[in-house]
């Protein structure tokens, strides 16, 4: 499973990155929320779902 955030929709509402922080982090630099790259760990999927989930802007996809 891999995730993606589209950074013309994030708003940087960071819910993702409250669910799910070993998925999404937060990029001060381009101001929205970053998915780790690569397939998502096994264990981290669950919280991944539900930070897709949780963001307001549908911002979020999953592979």
């Amino acid at each position: 499973m891999k995730v993606s955030v589209d950074p013309w929709k994030c708003q940087s509402h960071l819910k993702c990155v409250s669910e799910a922080p070993g998925v999404f982090r937060y990029d001060e630099e381009r101001s929205y929320s970053c998915a780790i790259e690569g397939e998502v760990p096994t264990e981290l999927e669950d919280a991944a779902r539900r930070a897709v989930s949780l963001c307001p802007e549908g911002a979020i996809s999953i592979e």
